[in-house]
């Protein structure tokens, strides 16, 4: 038996990591479906499945905003086909995005038939601004959380082109998926010029 401490130390069991079950996928976006307003469903989201389960990681979450932005739709839609294709597969993404879907649809459906009884309550329109002001700075804070993971200070590229984003849609109302498509076209540009500076040979001179 070889006696070297390589060969003795213990070996440690490699944890698995962590998987949710079908039955749970259908709960949790049904829930967030049931519960969430507006664009909230990415907080809850970014809640359940990366901090509480566990499941995704943040690095996901920013995956799925960036991939989503160059596809025509709902980005909330696309995010939840992606993440969970990204736990379930195919099976997954297709149960999570109908149960998702499936509250706000028979919400909308209720609504639709009883409409002008509602519309006529005096209290409607005020909660419906609170809402939608809630909805904006959970948004807000939801990206604020984001940009702090995803964009670097010390790599003044990714602060240029988050600053570029903001003002070219806010101010010039430029459509998203531009912005993504020219952004992800200048990354590849600026590390492929990287790559080349740091392989090409250096002339030491005598």
């Amino acid at each position: 038996m070889d006696g070297s401490p390589v060969s003795q130390a213990p070996s440690l069991p490699v944890e698995p990591a962590p998987r949710l079950g079908t039955a749970a996928l259908v709960w949790v976006f049904f829930r967030i479906g049931a519960t969430a307003f507006g664009e909230t469903e990415l907080v809850l989201i970014e809640r359940e499945l990366v901090e509480r389960r566990q499941v995704l990681t943040h690095q996901d979450l920013t995956d799925a905003l960036t991939y989503t932005k160059t596809l025509p739709g709902s980005t909330v839609v696309q995010i939840v086909a992606y993440l969970a294709y990204r736990i379930g597969g195919w099976p997954g993404s297709a149960v999570a995005t109908i149960v998702y879907l499936l509250p706000s649809t028979l919400a909308m459906m209720a609504l639709a038939a009883g409409y002008i009884a509602i519309s006529g309550l005096p209290l409607v329109r005020p909660a419906a601004d609170g809402l939608t002001a809630a909805a904006v700075g959970l948004l807000l804070a939801t990206a604020w959380r984001l940009s702090k993971r995803a964009i670097n200070p010390r790599q003044p590229l990714s602060v240029a082109l988050a600053a570029g984003a903001v003002v070219a849609g806010g101010v010039f109302g430029i459509n998203a998926a531009i912005l993504v498509i020219v952004a992800g076209l200048i990354g590849i540009v600026a590390y492929s010029a990287a790559e080349a500076a740091s392989s090409a040979p250096k002339v030491i001179p005598s």
